[in-house]
């Protein structure tokens, strides 16, 4: 009973999760008219470093402290090269493609392990890989003859997101994660600034941003929190999977806010990629 209780709850944390994800992708489009991608990350790393110093002072017994300072820097390199291409996807494609690209990230992480882990790999595993690939080609390349190249941006940052997993996985075997979260505030905080000031400069947000930046701020830290939650009480096999309840709703909300079409493409891509992907997940968990 014990059990089925953690379960219960590890689904609660779920769905904070998505809604949290959803949040930002929201809150990303709204401040893309006035704002670049490195400028919106510049934003969210200040007012996350300046919520969790809050977080700090107001509470006891709170600790940023590493013992893993280079998986830190390894981590956030990728991580931020992820959450960049993530974002410039947000700001010039329909929500449902991003997400949909973005869960290809199992894939490339078993692709990874395979080339450079020296994982095995079995005839189930390589038509699933197979099946996955197939399904970003479709997205990819909605009319069958040239490849969107914001797409590409995206699959990058899914690929990137895959290796930045790995070192998580291996931080949060001996960090907290509100020490995860700040050192990738802290961390990103020059990576975004450095590439705001490259692409045109940073934009000073206006009083109509600002709460946009808040609310995507506390989004963004409260994602990580959740998740990290859910994964602590329940097994991945059925936390992970609950996610892609994700696409669904980013899709219809991409409908209902910007009139964003639903396409053929979309729903038989996504479907082929969430299938691989949960496959890979379960190969991984025997």
């Amino acid at each position: 009973m014990d059990y089925m209780r953690k379960e219960f709850i590890a689904l609660f944390w779920m769905i904070g999760t998505i809604i949290c994800f959803c949040s930002m992708a929201i809150c990303i489009r709204e401040l893309s008219s006035s704002h670049s991608a490195f400028d919106i990350q510049f934003l969210r790393n200040t007012f996350c470093i300046l919520i969790l110093v809050i977080i700090y002072f107001s509470r006891k017994n709170i600790s940023f402290s590493t013992k893993q300072l280079k998986y830190n820097l390894y981590r956030n390199f990728f991580h931020f090269l992820g959450q960049s291409g993530w974002t410039w996807g947000l700001t010039v494609l329909p929500l449902s493609t991003v997400f949909s690209i973005e869960f290809t990230m199992p894939i490339w992480a078993s692709f990874i392990a395979i080339i450079f882990l020296k994982e095995s790999i079995n005839f189930q595993k390589t038509i699933f890989l197979i099946m996955g690939f197939i399904g970003t080609w479709i997205i990819l390349s909605p009319n069958q003859s040239a490849i969107n190249e914001n797409a590409i941006i995206v699959l990058l940052a899914s690929v990137s997101y895959a290796v930045a997993h790995n070192f998580t996985k291996t931080l949060t075997k001996t960090d907290k994660i509100i020490s995860i979260l700040f050192w990738m505030s802290i961390l990103q905080l020059p990576l975004s600034l450095f590439g705001a000031i490259i692409y045109g400069g940073l934009s000073v947000p206006n009083m109509n941003d600002l709460p946009i930046i808040v609310i995507f701020s506390i989004a963004s830290l409260l994602a990580h929190l959740c998740l990290s939650n859910a994964l602590k009480l329940a097994d991945a096999t059925l936390v992970l999977p609950f996610d892609y309840i994700r696409l669904p709703v980013i899709t219809a909300l991409g409908w209902y806010l910007y009139n964003e079409k639903i396409t053929t493409n979309i729903i038989i891509g996504s479907t082929l990629i969430i299938a691989a992907a949960l496959t890979t997940l379960k190969t991984k968990q025997k």
